[in-house]
């Protein structure tokens, strides 16, 4: 039942680890680890992602598959992209053109997409040729493609496009805020914490759900709130606002990632060009006071999930608890992305 495997413990999750397969760093086999350290899937997979529902996706011969928690190959490899799922479903890409498969392995929608959005209120986001609509869980088209772009339901709004504006839909497809927001190319947010950011005259800032803004546009960028913190740009630096436009830890850092499990690392690296990247980058995690908890010692980091977070020093790649403690380490590698999935919603199965 695709109930039962929503309610996975959180003991079953499972962390990719990323081990060189000879002497260069930037090849590497990938595999998972458990909550201690130890290793359950053997490094063997082109690359793995964080697990989300209960699954990880795993990629081989560039097709994607998914295991399960106890290591195990559940889903095979049949997807051009990677299975990751929200509500039980996600995207599948097969003849270069996207559908939905569950977490049983069923195909519930056949690939004839563009592109499909993560569910969220039983609701994708769909591309159909230039423009984009919502489907429901079994394929059944609910709001046919109308907009110019489109993005996923989050907190029972989604973001829209008509011509050069943004504004926001219900999942019946009624306007709930009018396309108003002109986003300079890039996309209006997704509500988070019950607001979303959006521009106006070249700024960024924050409306709620009556689409009024509740922290004025003045930042050159802001990112979606987690935790109740999101990070913002002033100038060339970066740092964080709470939901009331308070500005809980000043614009001074090189970068910021977003709040998890109450941690966010931060790069305080001095950005000038010429340098290593060991020496631009000098990232440790924050809490929600601006507090550093782990100092400083990292050049690359994800975010924490499940208690472990990935990172990065000039000579080796691990994974630390929230005290900063290595549970287990392997020589550098070059993996690119350590958090493929920042865009997704939390993961409330665990």
């Amino acid at each position: 039942m695709i109930s039962d495997i929503l309610n996975t413990p959180d003991s079953k999750r499972l962390f990719p680890i990323y081990v060189r397969k000879g002497r260069s760093p930037r090849s590497s086999h990938a595999g998972y680890v458990d909550r201690a350290g130890v290793v359950v899937v053997e490094p063997k997979y082109e690359f793995a992602y964080p697990f989300r529902e209960g699954f990880g996706a795993v990629s081989a011969n560039g097709k994607w598959g998914a295991i399960n928690g106890d290591g195990e190959l559940a889903i095979p490899m049949i997807s051009g992209c990677a299975l990751v799922f929200t509500e039980g479903l996600s995207e599948l890409r097969q003849h270069g053109r996207a559908g939905v498969i569950d977490c049983l392995g069923n195909v519930v929608v056949s690939p004839r997409y563009k592109h499909v959005s993560y569910y969220d209120g039983g609701l994708a986001c769909v591309a159909m040729g230039d423009q984009y609509g919502y489907i429901d869980s079994k394929g059944h088209q609910i709001i046919p493609p109308f907009f110019d772009d489109a993005r996923a339901f989050s907190e029972g709004f989604a973001a829209v496009k008509l011509g050069s504006k943004w504004g926001y839909i219900n999942p019946n497809g009624t306007t709930a805020i009018t396309t108003k927001f002109d986003c300079a190319g890039l996309m209006a947010g997704p509500f988070r914490n019950g607001l979303a950011r959006v521009a106006e005259n070249g700024k960024w800032g924050y409306i709620d759900r009556l689409g009024e803004f509740v922290i004025s546009p003045q930042f050159e960028m802001a990112y979606e709130f987690s935790e109740r913190r999101a990070v913002i740009r002033i100038g060339k630096k970066y740092g964080y606002v709470d939901t009331s436009g308070r500005i809980v830890v000043p614009a001074k850092l090189l970068h910021g990632n977003s709040f998890s499990e109450g941690l966010a690392a931060v790069d305080l690296g001095c950005g000038q060009g010429g340098l290593s990247i060991a020496d631009n980058s000098k990232k440790g995690f924050i809490d929600q006071s601006g507090t550093f908890v782990i100092s400083p010692q990292f050049f690359n980091t994800g975010r924490f999930q499940g208690g472990l977070c990935l990172v990065e020093t000039e000579k080796n790649i691990g994974y630390i608890n929230h005290s900063g403690s290595f549970i287990w380490r392997s020589s550098f590698v070059e993996v690119g992305s350590f958090d493929p999935l920042h865009l997704f919603p939390s993961d409330v199965a665990y």
